[in-house]
């Protein structure tokens, strides 16, 4: 791939970095890559802030959760936006789906009407 190529895909990239993180948090603007960087990890560590979208190898290993973020990580921006809105953590995201949302109604509807059908007389 070439530079220029890794420049397009990066324009095309629909997620957000330190910056933007930075910035929804209301950080100072003074603090260094390292402090916005170790803030960060805290979140994914102790506030279920959402982890890189982007792996990290570092020699050789993939790293994960806190680990994984860094000074070029790249975040989904739905998950990053739905952490600052309402601090909702990326797996609980799918509750959102209104699909599943339906589904989980019928199911309940349904054990809810077998469990009171033998008790109607």
């Amino acid at each position: 791939m070439s530079v220029h190529q890794l420049i397009e895909a990066r324009r095309a990239d629909p997620g957000v970095g330190l910056v933007y993180i930075a910035r929804r948090a209301k950080l100072a603007p003074e603090l260094t890559v390292g402090a916005i960087v170790k803030r960060i990890r805290q979140w994914v560590d102790k506030a279920k802030f959402p982890p890189p979208a982007t792996p990290r190898i570092y020699r050789g290993e993939e790293l994960t959760g806190p680990n994984a973020v860094h000074a070029h990580a790249r975040w989904d921006k739905a998950h990053v936006d739905a952490w600052f809105d309402n601090r909702t953590p990326p797996e609980l995201r799918v509750v959102d789906d209104g699909y599943l949302r339906a589904h989980v109604a019928g199911l309940l509807d349904t054990k809810a009407a077998a469990m009171f059908a033998g008790g109607a007389r």
